[in-house]
């Protein structure tokens, strides 16, 4: 607004009065926003956000679910499998079984009840440490099943 404070006057000598331009003030009245509606929106978003928790510890129960149902089906196929397993380990080490891989395979013979064959074999006297003490051998655990070996080695013959 520069042109309403000039002066288009020829003569330099006579002042004019310039009128000054107040601003305009504004009045701004606040109004208090409600308390309540502030309340509202935040309890609105903290059950919003608990919702979307409870959503997802649902969703991951039920993946858990699925995972132990498949787990136990692995257990079931797992103990049928155990259980054939065992059965073919007693099928194999049976003794009619081995009997018939001897004979069959390997061309051994069943042994006879009436012949037997024994092999004449020379005994030498196992020696024995000596020790500086003085006891009686008879009296000792281990001497007594040695003779009692050696005893029924030399009656078998």
């Amino acid at each position: 607004m520069q042109q309403v404070a000039y002066n288009y006057s020829d003569s330099w000598q006579e002042k004019v009065e310039l009128s000054v331009v107040e601003p305009r003030v504004r009045t701004v009245v606040k109004t208090g926003t409600n308390q309540h509606r502030k309340i509202l929106v935040k309890c609105g978003l903290l059950l919003f956000a608990y919702a979307v928790l409870l959503v997802f510890l649902c969703a991951k129960s039920a993946s858990l679910g699925y995972d132990i149902d498949n787990l136990n089906k692995d257990i079931s196929k797992l103990t049928t499998a155990n259980h054939r397993l065992e059965y073919q380990i007693a099928c194999y080490s049976s003794l009619s079984r081995i009997e018939k891989v001897a004979v069959a395979e390997l061309g051994m013979q069943r042994a006879d009840l009436n012949n037997s064959i024994a092999v004449k074999v020379e005994s030498q006297p196992v020696q024995v440490a000596s020790s500086k003490e003085t006891t009686n051998l008879s009296e000792k655990p281990l001497h007594k099943i040695y003779t009692s070996l050696s005893h029924l080695a030399q009656n078998s013959l």
